[in-house]
């Protein structure tokens, strides 16, 4: 699969976590929430305008900034911790709420998310992040869940 699809994926799951419940239980949970989050993040990790909306496009980010905006959606979204990890509960809630609901598969997004949670990823958390969004796709694929639609 082509990063291009892996990035859609990831933003869906921004989105999804969002409607899921994820993010801090005060935050209101719309797609014009995550533009706000984007945009705070662009000004802390020096992104532009352009980025964030290579990523509300689901376009494959080439610049470090675009990636670190990445990064900080998913901290503001706790599906990466602070220090660069993956938050596994709030990963499996985020993979359960983008998933077509299988009740063969029950087990599936935890077994997704202790998979990518295993990696080595790079301590430079916006490549982090990126190595992250594809794993979860990747697994996602592999144990048979399919994104929903939206």
């Amino acid at each position: 699969m082509s990063r291009l699809v892996n990035l859609t994926a990831l933003l869906v799951l921004v989105l999804m976590c969002l409607r899921a419940g994820s993010a801090k239980p005060h935050e209101e949970m719309t797609k014009d929430h995550a533009t706000e989050l984007a945009n705070e993040c662009k000004a802390e990790t020096g992104a532009t305008d352009e980025d964030v909306e290579e990523m509300m496009k689901h376009d494959e980010p080439e610049r470090h900034e675009a990636k670190c905006l990445r990064a900080c959606v998913m901290k503001k979204f706790q599906i990466m911790t602070e220090d660069g990890k993956l938050s596994k509960e709030h990963a499996i809630e985020m993979v359960k709420a983008i998933s077509k609901h299988d009740a063969e598969k029950e087990d599936a997004p935890a077994e997704v998310v202790e998979k990518c949670e295993a990696l080595e990823v790079p301590e430079d958390h916006c490549e982090a992040a990126v190595t992250y969004e594809g794993c979860i796709y990747e697994q996602m694929k592999e144990h048979g869940l399919e994104l929903q639609e939206h």
